[in-house]
């Protein structure tokens, strides 16, 4: 279970999200540039990324923490010309503070709510036991300001992708050559904590089109061979977007763990072997994969309706938490991807209501949402999330490479 964190100063939209949940060593807390009113006072992305780590340490005091506990920012840009600006606000904001520097992912996606050009997405801890680490034998991705943030087991990458530090491919623009270069990277930096591509339990892969889909498949399951059988890929959430910056085809985010990892599967929710697994469990942590309305023999379920579409979602990330002997209210946080253009009143009612109805209390998962280009073919909306199951639910069978694979019958 988590408790629900928030201000009075903050804008807040308690029906559908939680303004942060703190679980675990972990707090989650997304926000933007918005008043408690809901008004933006600055037209600028410079401006609103301001205002949006003001709003960040505004949520965070009220768990007791501070900017400096960040360890991990998901920073989404619907202009990403702006994206010049948003890093030169982050650097300032943290690039005095070597020690405690974030691991950043900034992209371009369609829209936010409420005209908003930036929505910034942090995971801050209050453990001590962490470091930030830099390879200086590889570029920055744009606005990152080192490679990644270890939190005692866990290891949060910031973006990474096949650029050459200052935005610009450093490779042909094929998918096949920047998806191989990128997963080389992860590699390299995942070494430095002595640990290798077999030990990520969470990925994150935006990409400017789902034409690009098929030679990134078949480039990572190239790499992925030997590493990880078809069914046991990490669960990944494949979004696709406007913009990356020039001939920027991937960037990646990831997530690996020193330890024992367990492959969570429900017999309800469709297996994609070669591309993902449902989710995976990291100790107390489940991180559910990126679900849409897809169901078994591909067939998408409820196409032309973007209720019934999020009803499918819903149930599925539901199934899947239950398979890991939990309960949706075990939910800490959830991101819901859109398909530019839907109705996000007709959202806001759909997601509202499953909960009600499927909640034990009365207290929202925290989150956000963002409108994106494409996702699944015929597939309005995308969820994935992250859940904190009790410690009751622990002991299943380990499998090999220390992957542990439960399935609820």
């Amino acid at each position: 279970m988590f408790s629900a964190i928030g201000s009075p100063q903050l804008f807040s939209e308690n029906n559908l999200f939680a303004q942060g949940a703190a679980a675990g060593e972990f707090v989650f807390l997304a926000q933007d540039g918005r008043g408690s009113n809901g008004a933006l006072d600055d037209p600028s992305t410079k401006g609103q990324a301001r205002l949006a780590l003001k709003n960040l340490a505004t949520g965070l005091k009220a768990a007791g923490l501070d900017v400096s506990s960040i360890v991990s920012l998901m920073v989404y840009l619907p202009r990403y010309e702006g994206a010049a600006e948003a890093s030169e606000v982050l650097a300032a904001a943290f690039g005095n503070d070597p020690k405690n520097l974030p691991a950043i992912t900034l992209v371009g996606i369609a829209g936010l709510e409420a005209g908003c050009l930036v929505r910034m997405d942090a995971i801050a801890t209050t453990s001590g036991d962490r470091e930030s680490f830099r390879h200086t034998d590889l570029p920055l991705a744009q606005g990152s300001l080192c490679h990644g943030v270890r939190v005692g087991d866990l290891v949060f990458l910031s973006g990474i992708d096949a650029t050459d530090g200052h935005g610009n491919s450093a490779l042909p623009p094929t998918i096949q050559a920047q998806t191989t270069e990128t997963l080389s990277r992860i590699r390299r930096l995942l070494g430095m904590q002595d640990l290798a591509l077999g030990d990520l339990c969470r990925t994150f892969m935006f990409m400017p089109g789902t034409k690009y889909r098929p030679g990134y498949g078949e480039a990572r399951k190239a790499v992925y061979n030997g590493i990880f059988a078809d069914d046991e890929f990490p669960p990944n959430s494949g979004i696709y977007i406007p913009a990356l910056g020039p001939n920027v085809l991937l960037r990646s985010a990831a997530i690996a763990y020193r330890g024992a990892k367990t492959i969570v599967a429900s017999p309800k929710v469709r297996k994609a072997p070669g591309s993902f697994s449902q989710s995976m469990r990291v100790g107390d942590w489940l991180l559910i994969a990126g679900q849409d309305a897809v169901g078994f023999n591909r067939e998408v379920e409820n196409e032309d309706s973007l209720e019934g579409q999020i009803e499918a979602t819903l149930g599925h990330l539901k199934d899947i938490v239950e398979a890991a002997a939990g309960t949706l209210d075990h939910v800490v946080e959830t991101t819901v991807y859109l398909i530019a253009g839907q109705d996000r009143a007709r959202f806001a009612r759909a997601y509202r209501d499953f909960f009600t109805r499927c909640l034990g209390s009365s207290t929202m998962p925290a989150g956000l949402t963002m409108e994106v280009q494409e996702l699944s073919p015929r597939c309005l909306v995308e969820i994935d999330g992250v859940a904190l199951l009790p410690q009751a639910s622990r002991g299943f069978a380990p499998q090999r490479r220390g992957v542990r694979r439960e399935d609820s019958r």
